[in-house]
Order: C-alpha cells, then structure tokens, then sequence
C-alpha cells in the first residue's frame, strides 16, 4: 500500500488544436483530473464522442482502457490484454530479457505467436478500478489545526487509513491516496495490479530510441518510441505471477487504433498519467531550480553517464546491465539542461519577481489581506534562504544514498535486523511477517544491479566532492585517507 505527497495522478491532458477563430478566440487547454473534465464544454471544442464515453465513473468508458505500465502510461489494444506503450517505458524490461547472443536491446524482438512471448521481468501493470475525491474527508481532520507539522503529519496518516482500506487482496487491489492539488484535493484511487506482464514485440533499437539524446525532448521526433506487451492472470482471474498455466487478461474497454493518424487542427484529447505542476510555485522555487537544483543534477548525471560507459565500453553484459540506468539518467539530464536553458533565456525568475512585486502591493492596499498574508514573502525568502545555504549538501547526501548500491544494501540489512528485533506489531509495514520475502526479493536484486568498478568510483567523487564543503560532514572528520578507506570498504 502506497499513499504519495505528490501527484502522479490520472490526469487527464487536454490539448486543442484549432484554427483561431475556429471556435474561440482563445483555445481552451490544460491538464484536469477526471473529476474536473465535466466543467469543460469538450464537445464544443471538437470532440465527437459523448463526454461520458470518455470517464464515466458509473459505468465502463475510455478510462478503462488505460494502465499504468511501471511508471509510464499505456493503453490496451485488444480484447486478449494487449498493452500498447512507449519503447523507454519496456526499455529496462527488454534490456533484462537480453544476452549477448539474444540482444534485443539492440536488434528488436517479436513473438508469432503468445507461446513465443517473454516475461518481462520487474515490470506491473495497475489497472484503475475508481477513482474517489476524499478532499472533505481528509481536510476535515486537520480542520482548525494551524500548526503545518502537525497538520502534514495528520493528512499523511488519514491519507494512509484511506489507502489501507481500500486495499483487497483476494482481488489484488491496492489503494492510494494521491494529493492533486496541495493542501486542497485529494483523490482516492483504487488499482488492480497485473504481475505477469510479458513482451510481444520491441523495434530494433535504431528505431525505438532514433536520434538518441539529441533528439529526446525536442519536437517534432522521429523515432518509432512504442512497444507492444500482454498482461496475463491466473484461469480464475486473479493476479499471478509467470506461470505458463496463466491466461491474457480481458480488460473491460480496449482501444481501436486509427491507421489513418489525425491531420493538421484535428482536436487531440489525451488521456495518461503525467505528473505535477509547479508554475504556482513561487520565484525563490525557480531560484532554487536555476541555481542549484537543474546544474547540480545535471553534472551528477553526466558524470555517472561517462563513468557507466567507460566501465562497460568493451563489455556487452555489462552495457545490457547499464543500459536502463544511463537511460534514465540521460532523460533526466537532458530535461534538466534544457529546463536551465529555458529559464536563463526567458529570464523566468525576474518575470516571477516582478509578478510578484505587483501582488505584494495589491496585498498591502488592503488591511485585511495585509494582516493574513503580509509576511508571506518574507517567510518564503527565509525558508529559501535556509535552504540554499544547505543545497550542497542536501544533493551530496542525496546522490550517495539513491545511487550507492553499497550504502542501501547496508542500510537494508541494517533496518532488516532491528525490526526483526521487535514483535511484529510494532515493526514497520514492510518488515512484517507477510512481507519479509519482498525484503529478500529486493535485496537481491540490490545485490545483482551492484557493480565494484562504478561503486568505488562513485564513493571516491562524491568523498572528494565532501572534503571541499565550507562545513565539515561528521562522518568524515575522523578519515585521515580517504582512499585506504574505500579500498578497505569495497
């Protein structure tokens, strides 16, 4: 069970294409949640289907038709369980599934016939079931409550004891609560889970990843960006894993795909999982971004990019191993460079000043405005402040803790071991009885994706990277040779 601060919720992206003047001067655009879209005239701006076709939470529509593949979004095509989605959203999967002499990573795969098909390994589907605004639940518990620690710390838990109890196991539904809109909307989600998901066709790599990082992120593509998996279930329905006895599972709603494409001012209606927004943020947000944040992340992620080439440079294994990793990393890079880019040319962080400066006054030209939110900006530029102060250290920490292998193996073994000390009662969800093969499973799988090569090379940058901090880290203090240490750690 999983409750989330953020919002990778289903959303609904709306995009109108239309000639001005076609239906108003100004065409209507946006990302809403599904409980919004009925505010919107969406058959005015050109859609030709009835709106409740489209979600329709008393009945089967579109919405049903979608799933959620890893982190990414997918859709069936078939009434057999046939999953359409993106090549990078199966890239680990078919990188997982390759060998050496089997490489399709590189040279693509296709199965005949459902006999042929491979399991694509770590991969889920989720299936959403419903979908509930809890809003007025979840905010009259911290109704009156004015301390923000407290409150914070009340919505996660009534987040969590709405998640639990939506949960049924017997009909692999999990539950969570996802926050829309912060501090104001909350949305219950009920999902199925699909654990045999299996390969059906991938394009060669030349195709599905054509034009590289060059052309990542930049419109118009080209490349053939889709792979074709089946989800499967046990014979009585429920979730299983890979089994041969198992069965395509029969989604309630499956697309048909136009052959035909769409044309120029065709009204486009987009139905995914994307994730939040932060243009509501304020100018010290876009500060943090610009300074600290996008250039940090970037040169991180470049580093471990050439670092993970040149260790597998002469290994094709070990480049079936890597490649999931760079990939994401490189998306993630190449965002981050483009997004700095992007705010240095618009000079976004003045224009968000300057707005700013105009609401600033418009509160203080009212009494009773200036009483409830005349320090609102001062309160923001000394959080901010606390926080740039800290930056470096934050991303070291940050860095080292979500990209060494040994330090989460460790850190796993030893959370493993002082909550198995305890009753049950009184250990943490994930080192209960039920789950402690989940713990093995993972650990494992820490154990295969380390690599003493790039760990050693990791723990040695970002050791260096420490030793040139203005402030000193404890850990550090008493490490005379940081190289003896690392080569007496790994």
């Amino acid at each position: 069970m999983k409750t989330k601060k953020y919002s990778t919720v289903l959303l609904t992206s709306i995009l109108f294409l239309i000639l001005i003047g076609m239906f108003s001067p100004i065409p209507e655009e946006g990302m809403f949640p599904l409980s919004e879209i009925h505010k919107i005239d969406l058959v005015k701006a050109g859609l030709k289907i009835d709106p409740l076709e489209v979600y329709n939470p008393k009945g089967i529509s579109l919405i049903d038709a979608l799933v959620k593949v890893g982190g990414c979004s997918g859709s069936f095509i078939s009434e057999e369980g046939l999953i359409l989605t993106n090549h990078h959203c199966a890239f680990g999967a078919i990188s997982k599934a390759s060998s050496s002499e089997n490489n399709y990573l590189e040279n693509g795969f296709l199965a005949k016939i459902k006999n042929e098909e491979i399991p694509a390994k770590g991969t889920t589907v989720r299936i959403t079931e419903s979908y509930k605004d809890v809003s007025e639940i979840i905010l009259n518990s911290v109704a009156g409550i004015e301390d923000l620690t407290e409150r914070s710390k009340i919505i996660e838990e009534k987040m969590k004891e709405l998640a639990d109890s939506a949960e049924d196991k017997s009909n692999s539904i999990i539950g969570e609560v996802s926050e829309m809109f912060k501090g104001k909307t909350y949305v219950l989600f009920k999902y199925r889970i699909i654990k045999d998901v299996r390969l059906v066709y991938a394009p060669p790599r030349s195709i599905g990843e054509f034009g590289g990082e060059t052309d990542n992120w930049v419109w118009p593509r080209h490349s053939g960006d889709f792979t074709f998996m089946r989800a499967y279930v046990a014979p009585d329905g429920s979730a299983a894993e890979y089994s041969e006895n198992n069965i395509p599972f029969t989604p309630k709603k499956f697309l048909k795909i136009n052959p035909n494409g769409i044309k120029e001012n065709d009204f486009v209606f987009i139905l995914g999982y994307p994730g939040t927004t932060y243009r509501h943020l304020p100018s010290y947000f876009l500060e943090y971004q610009q300074n600290y944040n996008l250039p940090n992340i970037s040169e991180n992620y470049e580093w471990m990019i050439d670092e993970l080439q040149t260790i597998s440079m002469d290994n094709v294994e070990l480049q079936l191993k890597f490649a999931p990793n760079i990939k994401r990393l490189a998306n993630t890079m190449k965002n981050y460079k483009g997004k700095l880019k992007g705010l240095n040319r618009l000079e976004l962080v003045e224009k968000k000043q300057n707005e700013e400066k105009e609401l600033i006054e418009f509160i203080n030209e009212n009494e009773d405005l200036k009483n409830k939110y005349g320090n609102l900006f001062a309160e923001f530029k000394s959080n901010y402040s606390e926080l740039f102060s800290i930056a470096d250290k934050y991303f070291w920490f940050n860095i080292f803790k979500r990209f060494s292998s040994g330090y989460k193996i460790s850190n796993k073994i030893i959370e493993y071991c002082t909550e198995m000390q305890k009753p049950e009662i009184e250990r943490k969800q994930n080192y209960s009885d039920a789950n402690i093969e989940k713990n093995k499973e993972y650990l494992s799988e820490l154990l295969e994706d380390y690599n003493p090569q790039f760990e050693k090379s990791l723990i040695n940058k970002l050791f260096t990277d420490a030793a040139k901090f203005n402030y000193k880290i404890l850990s550090f203090e008493n490490l005379e040779n940081v190289n003896e240490y690392i080569d007496n750690s790994l």
